[in-house]
Parts: structure tokens; sequence; C-alpha cells
């Protein structure tokens, strides 16, 4: 089974929380064959995944995963019966049931929950609230010391990547959001086949100050939907209750489902782009030890000349120009695969240097001859060996100016090789097809 990108990084975590406790045993079960030429934040995360297969935390993870899947099914039920059930004790209330206090039931809770969790999602470090419960219990359905590991660096990791708030708030949020949709749903359904009466009651508040509460709680129905307040002095008219139901839903609809449904959406975008943005720290203690192992690899098996003649292996080439020259000379060294073309294109086309008569004959010419500008093709599907360099450094006395054409394709193997020998005696070359 792939991992998600989330799920490589929670790896990384956990891997890096192993090398900074006991890097040379980590580094026994991973050979220095196994790394590539590839950036060291994915080599981390290759490095993880292969050691998390070969320890079998990569099962540990999928089963951590599939527990949090269940209860995720588990809390969505329940948040499910909640609020099917409150509708349901609120409408077996003897009529006429209460506006004020069916609002309070249906709505308040949702709404002070939310303010909560407003004023201390930015200032958690920690899950809180559902999210702590759901996490508690996922560590105590898999317990054991690899799940207490693997729970030990998600939290780590959510932390450092800054998906402590999105993920949390994603779970907080789809729970109330579940409830207040089984409660608007609920009441829906009850409404649309039963007959319940409603009125406006209260017991320590008078008329005028009952209107402005009523009046306040429908300000956003009326703002955005334009939906009209149930007059208190039609209380005994039979239309009442019809008007009441529907103000009811409507109130349920935009304070307890709508600004649910906003905040889950909002935290699972912001969680997708931070998920996009994740960065290893590579100076982090373990990361960094991976990091110092990648690089002294590289370093052994960093490119150099390839020696094909048999000159002189200690020999350091050194590039010196002409003072003057005129005209301009170009050259293929070894091979062309597509002479016509060429010879078409560019200035004074010499040939293709591919014997050691040629390169003589091309010596001699430019020695008797110094052009201002020699333009030499390479192919990068061959070698850069000392030979070539040679031959490179030997024209460069005869031309005030030396430019290689790397000839990349597909198969052109040894590009890197030739641009990083180029610009180490400091020769200008472009790439061209």
């Amino acid at each position: 089974m792939s991992l998600s990108r989330f799920e490589r990084f929670w790896l990384a975590e956990l891997q890096r929380q192993h090398d900074q406790h006991d890097f040379a045993r980590q580094q026994q079960l991973f050979h220095r064959q196994e790394y590539t030429d590839a950036a060291p934040q994915l080599e981390l995360l290759r490095r993880a995944e292969r050691l998390a297969e070969r320890r079998g935390t990569t099962q540990q993870l999928h089963r951590w995963q599939n527990m949090r899947r269940l209860l995720m099914v588990l809390f969505g039920f329940i948040a499910v019966l909640l609020g099917a059930g409150a509708v349901q004790t609120l409408l077996q209330q003897p009529p006429p049931i209460s506006l004020l206090f069916a609002v309070a039931i249906l709505v308040v809770p949702n709404l002070l929950l939310l303010l909560l969790w407003l004023l201390l999602a930015t200032h958690s470090a920690k899950p809180r609230g559902i999210s702590h419960i759901a996490m508690s219990l996922n560590s105590w359905l898999v317990r054991d010391a690899a799940a207490q590991q693997l729970s030990d660096a998600w939290l780590r990791m959510v932390q450092q990547q800054r998906l402590l708030v999105p993920l949390t708030g994603a779970v907080s949020h789809g729970f109330w959001l579940l409830i207040g949709a089984a409660s608007w749903l609920t009441l829906l359904l009850y409404l649309s086949f039963n007959n319940y009466q409603f009125h406006w009651a209260t017991t320590i508040l008078d008329e005028p100050q009952l209107l402005m509460l009523a009046q306040l709680i429908n300000y956003l129905p009326e703002l955005l939907l334009g939906v009209q307040l149930p007059p208190i002095e039609a209380q005994q008219e039979p239309y009442f209750a019809n008007l009441a139901g529907r103000w009811l839903s409507v109130c349920v609809l935009f304070y307890a489902v709508l600004p649910r449904l906003f905040a889950v959406v909002l935290c699972l975008l912001l969680f997708a782009f931070r998920v996009r943005r994740m960065q290893l720290d590579l100076q982090a203690a373990g990361h960094i030890h991976v990091v110092q192992e990648l690089q002294q690899t590289r370093s052994a098996h960093a490119p150099r000349v390839v020696d094909a003649d048999t000159g002189n292996a200690a020999e350091h080439l050194r590039f010196q120009y002409a003072q003057q020259g005129s005209g301009e000379l170009a050259a293929s060294l070894d091979f062309e695969s597509a002479q016509a073309q060429v010879a078409s294109t560019l200035t004074n086309y010499f040939g293709v240097l591919a014997s050691y008569a040629d390169k003589q004959r091309w010596l001699s010419d430019l020695q008797q001859q110094p052009r201002a500008l020699v333009t030499l093709r390479i192919d990068c599907r061959s070698t850069p060996d000392r030979g070539s360099m040679r031959l490179l450094s030997q024209t460069a006395q005869y031309t005030q100016k030396l430019i290689v054409q790397l000839v990349d394709s597909p198969a052109a193997t040894y590009l890197n090789q030739w641009q990083q020998l180029l610009d180490q005696y400091g020769v200008a070359y472009v790439r061209v097809d």
C-alpha cells in the first residue's frame, strides 16, 4: 500500500527520533549503496520508508490508521445519535414548546463550543476536546511500544509542520457538524409529518426584551434569506405553528450547521495547503547525521575524468587562451549523429575529430591561424576522458574564446560530469539538443 505525503513525513519524524538516539545502529540497517542522487529531503523520506518496512513499522502505521478510521465512524455514529436525540427530547416537551428554549437546546451549545475552540485553538500545543479523546482511545486500543512511538512522532510532526490546528479543528468541527446536521434533518422530518405547537415564552423577561432577543437571533436569517420572525402577537393564530417550525429549522441551519461546515472546509483546505508545503528540518538532531553521511557518500562517488588514454594521472590541465585571432572554426569531438545538419548551421565546420590524425590536423590548422572563436560539439553520451580534456586545453591556446556545445539527449549519461569538469576549468558551454 502506497503512503501519502503526510504519512511519509510522519515516518521521517519517527526515523529521526531513532537516529537521534542510536544513529550507528540505524545506519547498519541502511547501506550506502541505497542512496541516490536525489535531494537530501527526498533521500530522508525514502530512507525512513525503507527502514520502516524492514522493522514492520509500516504495517503498524496502517493498523494505527485503520483504528483511527474505525473511531471516526464510531464518533460519527455517536454524533448522529446526539443530534437526533436532542431533537426528540425537545419535541417530547409538553405543548406548546418555547421557541427560545428550542433555540437554546439546539443551537447555543454548538455556538458556545465553537467560540471556545476559537479562543483556545491558537494557544494549544496538544490536541484538546474530542481530538484528545479520540487520540487517547486510539493509543489505548493499539497499546504497544511501537504504537506509542508512532503517536509521539505524529504529535511532534504535526507541531513542527503547523498541522495541529487544522487537523484537530477538522475533527472537532466535523463532530459538531454531524450533531448539527442530524438535529436539523431530524427536526425537518418530525415537523414535516407531525403537528407541534410553539409559542414565545419567558418568565423573567418583559415583552420588549423578549422581542429584542428574538430579533437578535433572527438577524442573520433575515439578512441573508429574508426570513421573517414569527410575530409575537400572532401566537394564537393557526398559522403560527407553521411559521415557528420553519423559523426554528432555519435557525438550526444558520447557527449549528453552516458555521461548522464553513469551519470544516476551511480547516481541510488549510491542512491540504500546509501538507503540500511540508519541509524537513535538515539541521534537526538525527536528520543532520544522515545528511552528513549522504554528503560523504556523494563525495566518494563524485564525477571525475575517466582516463581513456595512458596519460599522466597527475597531469593538471591549464586553459590559456590566445591574445588574438580572426574568424571562426567549429568541429565535433569523436562522433556526430547529425553531421550534415550541423555543417549547415555552424560557421566553418571542420568536421568530426574521430581519430588521432583528425585531432592533429585540427591543432595544426589552429596553430597556423588562431581563431577568434572556436566551437566544439561534444555528445554527452561519451565519457569525459583525460584525452578529450587535454584536446580542449590545447585548442584553447589557439583561440580567444572557446565554447563547448554539450549535446543533450535522453541517453546523455555524462551530461552532469561534463558540466562539472567544464565549470572546474572555467570553460564556457551551452546545452543543445
